[in-house]
């Protein structure tokens, strides 16, 4: 049975499909060179006008050939410059005319074969997505079925560029927060509904790892004193039924000396995303004597405080109390109190817990600037 009135929407899937792969792409380009009889299917991604591409995979090549394209002909390759979104054959495009402008150029299509459909998509702000179909020397010519098919999934193309820029962006800014947040020496675990892990991060690890008032019990975290544990799991609980009050607790660490901070709070996810086993619950945990001091400066310009305010929310966030705090800043008790009342009236929250939240979350949001 022919099936071919499917092929554009089996290639759509593929392709959308390959975005989420280890390798991007390349399991739509195999499955475009299986529908088009083709011996390559080459994507490529690059500037306008580059003298190198920004990314060029074409499964299965010969990888001395593709470095070859890539490093010294690349900028020289005449078929380039489509109409934006229209399939166009090689031959239609070059024609014979141009044949005798680059030796090396024409060198390298006479063996690897000028039977070659392309369509280039191009953005505002000057990058290209350039998609090959290459058949080998001798073999059948694409014909307007072919051309027809390939214009098919033209919008899926570039549908699935924007995604993909979108997913690259996006990962891209993870490993900056994600660097970010180790540079701060803050220990960051994930957890679903259930409570299970999801991820720990380097820091969270190595605190787990010592096992001294924190722990990691399979894929369960576990506080060694009875009424944080208790704390722990009610904010748990309150997470498996929708948004958990943030939690700040001090953790005493017998053998190492010294307390730990955890801060407890939603992970902000939707509902589909948590209800499906994604997260729900973030904890962050913090040695103070060993973690790098809040930016005092960047509190006040981030969150609108007078200086002895900012003092006092860097030094909440770096997990001292507030009896130190003002003992510290040489300030009397109830004056550091006043200063947290203003605190939390201009940034909006009424607990020291979803404050340390706050501070915390917008720091990771700016790259983590500390002192």
């Amino acid at each position: 049975m022919d099936d071919s009135g499917n092929a554009p929407l089996a290639l759509a899937s593929a392709l959308f499909a390959s975005l989420l792969d280890e390798e991007p792409w390349t399991a739509f380009l195999n499955a475009a060179r299986d529908a088009f009889d083709a011996s390559f299917v080459t994507l490529i991604l690059t500037p306008h006008a580059a003298r190198r591409p920004g990314m060029l995979l074409t499964p299965g090549a010969d990888e001395a050939v593709s470095a070859e394209y890539s490093d010294s002909l690349f900028a020289r390759d005449p078929f380039t410059g489509l109409p934006d979104g229209v399939v166009t054959r090689f031959r239609d495009f070059v024609g014979e005319a141009r044949r005798e402008e680059d030796a090396a150029f024409w060198d390298f299509i006479a063996r690897t074969g000028d039977e070659i459909l392309g369509v280039d998509l191009h953005d505002e702000g000057g990058f290209e997505m350039r998609l090959r179909v290459s058949r080998a020397k001798d073999g059948p010519v694409f014909g307007r079925e072919d051309i027809e098919r390939l214009q098919a999934i033209v919008p899926h193309l570039r549908t699935a560029g924007r995604l993909f820029d979108r997913l690259a962006a996006g990962q891209i800014e993870r490993r900056i927060y994600s660097s970010a947040i180790e540079s701060m020496a803050v220990g960051v675990v994930i957890l679903n509904r259930a409570g299970a892990i999801l991820h720990v991060n380097p820091t969270a690890a190595a605190i787990l790892a010592e096992a001294d008032g924190i722990a990691r019990r399979g894929d369960r975290i576990a506080l060694t004193d009875h009424a944080q544990a208790r704390l722990l799991e009610k904010v748990l609980r309150e997470a498996s039924e929708g948004e958990p009050e943030p939690l700040f607790i001090r953790i005493e660490r017998r053998r190492a000396g010294g307390d730990l901070c955890l801060t407890a709070a939603s992970a902000d996810a939707p509902a589909y995303v948590s209800m499906s086993g994604g997260p729900a619950t973030v904890l962050y945990l913090s040695d103070p004597s060993q973690a790098p001091r809040v930016s005092t400066a960047t509190l006040r310009d981030l969150l609108g405080l007078t200086a002895a305010e900012a003092a006092i929310a860097a030094r909440l966030a770096d997990g001292s109390a507030l009896a130190d705090i003002a003992a510290e800043l040489g300030i009397a008790h109830n004056t550091a109190r006043a200063h947290l009342r203003a605190i939390y009236v201009k940034t909006g929250v009424n607990r020291q817990s979803k404050l340390v939240h706050l501070i915390h979350h917008s720091l990771a949001g700016l790259g983590g600037d500390r002192a």
